[in-house]
């Protein structure tokens, strides 16, 4: 008998790239992604870090990166 192969999920490129932008790998479940993006959010947030604004394009970068995540079901 002839076992069939797993059938994995397609990982997108941009799905990839905004795992990438949250500091995760591949295969990350929804857990993860959601405690992750808000300990960026945390640590990025202008509020945080005395009004220093250096930090907003990355945290606008996180969020995107995590609405795409959203958006495609991934958590």
């Amino acid at each position: 008998t002839r076992t069939e192969p797993q059938q994995q999920r397609t990982v997108r490129n941009a799905e990839r790239k905004a795992l990438h932008e949250l500091g995760l790998e591949e295969g990350a479940g929804k857990v993860e992604i959601k405690a992750r993006f808000k300990i960026l959010v945390k640590r990025h947030h202008p509020d945080v870090n005395g009004g220093d604004k250096a930090t907003e394009d990355k945290l606008r970068e996180i969020i995107q990166a995590y609405n795409y995540l959203k958006s495609i079901g991934a958590c």
